[in-house]
C-alpha cells in the first residue's frame, strides 16, 4: 500500500468516524410520530426491531431517543420565536395531552374573620410603599424590616405623660405593650387556624369538646371545686351525691419522707433484689 492509499483510508475512516459522531438533522421514520409542543412530549407508534434490540439494547434505545429528540427540536423552531434578554424563546402552543396532577387540587385557603368583614363592608386592602419618610434621621427608609424608619426600639429619650407615674418605667411599658400586641396576633392567627379546621373555640382559646362524656364533666366539677384557696372545704355542694361523683378525682400522690426508718428502706431493697435473681420474676 503507497503512501496515497493510506492517506485516502485515514481521510474516509475521519469522514466516517465524523457522520457516525455528526447525524443528520433530517429523521425518516416509517410512521409518523405525534409531536405535542404544549408538553414537550413525542410519541412514537412505530414498532420495535426486536432484533436490533435483541443485539445491543443499549445503543437502539439510545438511537431512538435521539431521532425523537431531534423530530421535538425540529418542531419547535417551526412555531414563533420571540427573543428576551439576549435568549431565544418559543411560543408554546396549548397542550393536547392532558396529564394528570401528582397531587390533587390545592383547596383555596378559607378567609379570616377579618377579611370577611372587609368583604362584607367592601373594603379594600391599599397597598403601602416600601419606604417611608424617617423624621429623625431627615432619610427615606424601610416600612419594615431591618434598619427601619422610625424605629421606636432605637428610641433614647421618652415624654413621661402628665397623668402616669413620674416613678414608672416607660421604655419597659412600652416593651409589655409591644409583647402583648405580639401574643394578642399570635392567638389570632391560632383562633383562624381552629375556625378554619371547624374547630369550635371559645374566646380564652379553649376548645369546645360536643361530645363530653359524663366522666369529662364529674372531672371539670372536682377541678372547679378544688380550684379556690381552700382547697375545696368551703366550697357548696351543687347536687346531694356530689361526694361520692367527685371522690378520687383529685387524690394527691403521697410520697415518703426522705428521713424514713432505715429498716424499712433495707427491707425494701432486699426484696427488690430478691426479685431480681428470682426465676419466677414478671
Amino acid at each position: 500500500m503507497n503512501s496515497n492509499d493510506l492517506v485516502k483510508n485515514i481521510l474516509q475512516r475521519d469522514v466516517d468516524e465524523q457522520d457516525r459522531i455528526l447525524k443528520s438533522t433530517e429523521v425518516i421514520k416509517a410512521c409518523p410520530v405525534e409531536i405535542d409542543l404544549g408538553n414537550l412530549l413525542v410519541w412514537d407508534p412505530n414498532a420495535v426491531d426486536q432484533q436490533a434490540y435483541k443485539e445491543n439494547r443499549e445503543e437502539y434505545i439510545k438511537n431512538t431517543m435521539r431521532d425523537n429528540m431531534q423530530l421535538l427540536v425540529n418542531a419547535l423552531w417551526e412555531v414563533p420565536i420571540e427573543r428576551h434578554d439576549n435568549a431565544i424563546v418559543a411560543k408554546l402552543p396549548d397542550a393536547k395531552t392532558i396529564v394528570p396532577r401528582e397531587k390533587p387540587v390545592p383547596k383555596p385557603k378559607p378567609l379570616t374573620k377579618w377579611q370577611k368583614f372587609a368583604q362584607s363592608k367592601g373594603i379594600v386592602k391599599q397597598k403601602k410603599s416600601k419606604f417611608v419618610w424617617d423624621e429623625q434621621k431627615k432619610e427615606w427608609g424601610r416600612r419594615y424590616g431591618y434598619k427601619k424608619a422610625n424605629d421606636e426600639s432605637k428610641v433614647w429619650l421618652m415624654e413621661v405623660p402628665t397623668s402616669a407615674d413620674p416613678n414608672e418605667d416607660q421604655f419597659a411599658k412600652k416593651s409589655a405593650a409591644k409583647k402583648e400586641r405580639v401574643a394578642k396576633n399570635e392567638f389570632q392567627r391560632l383562633k383562624n387556624i381552629a375556625r378554619a379546621n371547624k374547630i369550635n373555640v371559645r374566646n380564652d382559646g379553649a376548645i369546645i369538646n360536643k361530645k363530653s362524656t359524663t366522666n369529662d364533666v364529674k372531672k371539670a366539677l372536682a377541678t372547679a371545686k378544688y380550684s379556690d384557696a381552700s382547697m375545696g372545704q368551703f366550697s357548696e355542694r351543687a347536687v346531694a351525691n356530689e361526694e361520692q361523683q367527685t371522690r378520687g378525682f383529685n387524690k394527691k400522690r403521697k410520697y415518703e419522707s426522705n428521713l424514713g426508718s432505715l429498716k424499712n428502706e433495707k427491707d425494701k431493697q432486699l426484696k427488690i433484689f430478691e426479685q431480681l435473681g428470682s426465676s419466677t420474676t414478671k
